[in-house]
C-alpha cells in the first residue's frame, strides 16, 4: 500500500505562519511544494514562518537542498524560517549535514512560535 504524498497545509499561530508538513519528503513525493508555498506567503506579506516537521518521517538529500533553498529565499526576502518538532531521524540528519547550525530548530511548535517574541 503507498502512502499518500507529501501534504502542506499553512494556518496562523499567534500572528506566525505555521506550515504543518505531514508525509516524506522526497523529490518524488512533494519536491518543490515548500518552497512554492512559502514563496506565495512571502507575496502575500507573511514574514515570520515555522515549518511543523513533526509528521515528516523521512526526507531526503534533495528536500534539504530544497529547506536550505526556501531559508535563503525566505532571509533574502526580510523573513525568519525556523523549525519545529523534527523527528529523531530528521534531526539526525539536519545535525549530520550541520544545518542545525544554520537553522533554528526548536523541539516543539510553541517553543518556535515564542522564539519569534524572545529578545
Amino acid at each position: 500500500m503507498r502512502l499518500k504524498s507529501m501534504q502542506i497545509q499553512a494556518r496562523k499561530s499567534d500572528g506566525i505562519t505555521v506550515l504543518d508538513i505531514v508525509g516524506r519528503m522526497t523529490r518524488n513525493e512533494g519536491y518543490g511544494t515548500v518552497k512554492g508555498t512559502l514563496g506565495e506567503l512571502l507575496a502575500d506579506d507573511d514574514r515570520q514562518f515555522v515549518l511543523n516537521l513533526a509528521e515528516v518521517p523521512y526526507m531526503d538529500s534533495t528536500c534539504v537542498g530544497e529547506l536550505v533553498s526556501a531559508f535563503i529565499t525566505v532571509r533574502n526576502n526580510g523573513g525568519v524560517l525556523k523549525l519545529s518538532a523534527p523527528t529523531p531521524r530528521i534531526r539526525e540528519l539536519l545535525s549530520v549535514a550541520k544545518l542545525d547550525t544554520v537553522f533554528e530548530v526548536y523541539d516543539s511548535e510553541s517553543a518556535a512560535i515564542q522564539s519569534f517574541s524572545t529578545p
